[in-house]
């Protein structure tokens, strides 16, 4: 087995382990917002991607976390019987590879994963950590939603009284109709669209990369599915509007979920680092460091 299919396999695995025993779907978790995300603890550099809903699942009330390493660096030790979570990163090789045009060897980059195991600070004794405790909300969650819509980049038409919800990449228009029973229901719906839209040749070309056949029940139909869903929940956690409450948490969603990414252990970690790219451009914010980004 390949040093990145092992990557995929353990990040896929405890992500259907937190499902089966929580019966809901990770990224659909709540987490603090920029000012108290989860990061790490020398660089503060806040997780995206897939490590932010590693670390998020955890269930510690700390947002800090620190390699193994870092830990002895700084003084500290790990607590006994504690167990590490796992991230991943991605890194890059040089490697000589013969030229058959040229008959001549060139050095070339390739790229893979890198697990990396990290601690919370609540599994670590000897360092004082500071006390990071999430900031008041001083804003309307609705209003602002409203304010990432406008100020989204190239943000394509929206209809809001159509039959359902739903984006045209032909058209480049998104469509949502007005008969949502909660404004959480609404936004939730309304950045799944737009997250499908970042998809166009005129924002990331996502869709050029995956190819266009995009049919219901197909492979890539999930894989965009999931970059959509993943990063309407990115946007909503951001913004501080639960989405416990929408429909998307059945347990029928739940274990169609479940199926997939069991058929196919690679789709939730390219999943989320396209979702991270999706989210910031919706956003409109900087691109950090995301998590499958060569």
């Amino acid at each position: 087995m390949s040093e990145k299919l092992s990557v995929y396999e353990v990040v896929t695995q405890r992500i259907i382990e937190f499902i089966e025993q929580n019966n809901e779907l990770p990224w659909r978790k709540s987490w603090a917002t920029v000012e108290s995300a989860q990061q790490n603890f020398k660089s503060r550099k806040p997780y995206q991607g897939i490590n932010a809903v590693l670390t998020g699942m955890s269930g510690f009330s700390s947002p800090l976390w620190m390699t193994f390493k870092q830990v002895k660096e700084t003084g500290g030790n790990v607590k006994k019987g504690e167990k590490s979570t796992p991230v991943i990163f991605w890194s890059t090789l040089e490697k000589k590879v013969k030229d058959n045009d040229e008959d001549e060897e060139k050095t070339k980059k390739f790229g893979f994963y890198r697990l990396y195991h990290i601690f919370n600070a609540q599994q670590i004794e000897g360092i004082e950590f500071p006390e990071i405790v999430k900031p008041i909300q001083s804003f309307d969650p609705i209003e602002e939603a409203e304010k990432v819509i406008r100020d989204m980049p190239k943000c394509p038409p929206i209809r809001r009284d159509g039959n359902g919800a739903f984006y045209s990449p032909v058209f480049d228009v998104v469509t949502i109709p007005d008969t949502f029973f909660t404004p959480e229901e609404l936004y939730s719906a309304l950045f799944h669209e737009l997250a499908h839209s970042t998809g166009h040749p005129s924002r990331l070309n996502r869709f050029k990369e995956e190819g266009d056949d995009h049919k219901f029940g197909s492979q890539t139909y999930s894989r965009e599915e999931l970059v959509a869903e993943m990063s309407s929940a990115f946007v909503l956690n951001t913004l501080g509007i639960a989405n416990e409450s929408t429909d998307k948490n059945s347990a029928a969603y739940v274990k169609s979920w479940l199926r997939a990414l069991r058929n196919d252990p690679q789709m939730v970690v390219t999943a989320a680092s396209k979702a991270g790219k999706a989210a910031n451009y919706i956003m409109n914010k900087e691109e950090g460091h995301v998590v499958g980004d060569k």
